[in-house]
């Protein structure tokens, strides 16, 4: 089991407002021209069932089979491949690569970064975006560190507790998931942690790698990036044959 499994029934509580950011990436995908999308890391599906149902011929990658079945739920038709984002294979080429939700950084070290990059520029074909979306960490960290948010459902049967901080090379963010069972609440704990990357050796590795940032945002709604108060950072990125 993976950690994602023990979140997976709580993930949607705690980003009910991912649909806001759908309709930006759809563009983007649009303005481009791209049709065939991977999404590494689907999760539940957030981003890519709207994306599957409004017509673009779109796939996933995610390795937690909790998070596969509850989009197999929402989306039969939807081709989801399980795997690891550093080391997949599939037998296609796509129009896009979409790495979202900080999924990029969901990893051990910069060579995991590389891994996963050259994955994505070997699935792209020519003139293919990477759409990244990270943390801009300084920010969120300056923001949060040592801080924790609180999420529930509408009958409070679900609550989820999030305490984010510093652990040497990464931001953790301790998810506290306690679940009602009649009148007790099960608790459990799940340890997320996102490598704290260095903006300045990922933009060398885009390069070394082939890849080209066309475009720079603050978020996933189209705001422009400022180093000093964007939450994230977003990075449109087309493949140089």
């Amino acid at each position: 089991m993976t950690i994602y499994d023990a979140i997976g029934s709580a993930y949607d509580l705690v980003y009910p407002d991912t649909a806001e950011k759908v309709p930006f990436v759809t563009k983007l995908l649009r303005t481009y021209g791209k049709h065939s999308v991977l999404e590494l890391g689907i999760g539940t599906g957030l981003f890519a069932v709207p994306l599957h149902e409004a017509g673009f011929d779109m796939e996933g990658l995610e390795i937690s089979q909790v998070m596969i079945d509850v989009v197999g739920q929402r989306a039969p038709r939807l081709k989801i491949h399980k795997g690891d984002m550093r080391n997949y294979t599939i037998n296609r080429r796509y129009d896009a690569i979409l790495a979202l939700s900080s999924v990029l950084v969901f990893v051990n070290s910069e060579r995991e970064i590389q891994q996963c990059l050259e994955r994505c520029y070997q699935h792209l074909e020519s003139k293919g975006i990477l759409l990244l979306e990270l943390p801009n960490h300084s920010v969120e960290i300056g923001l949060s560190n040592n801080n924790q948010e609180v999420y529930h459902n509408a009958d409070q049967s679900m609550i989820v507790v999030i305490q984010s901080a510093v652990e040497g090379h990464d931001w953790n963010e301790t998810w506290h998931v306690f679940r009602r069972d009649g009148t007790a609440f099960n608790h459990e704990k799940t340890v997320c942690q996102e490598y704290l990357y260095s903006p300045t050796s990922l933009a060398a590795q885009l390069e070394g790698v082939g890849f080209k940032i066309v475009e720079t945002h603050g978020d996933l709604l189209g705001s422009p990036f400022d180093e000093s108060n964007s939450w994230r950072r977003v990075l449109i990125c087309e493949k140089r044959d």
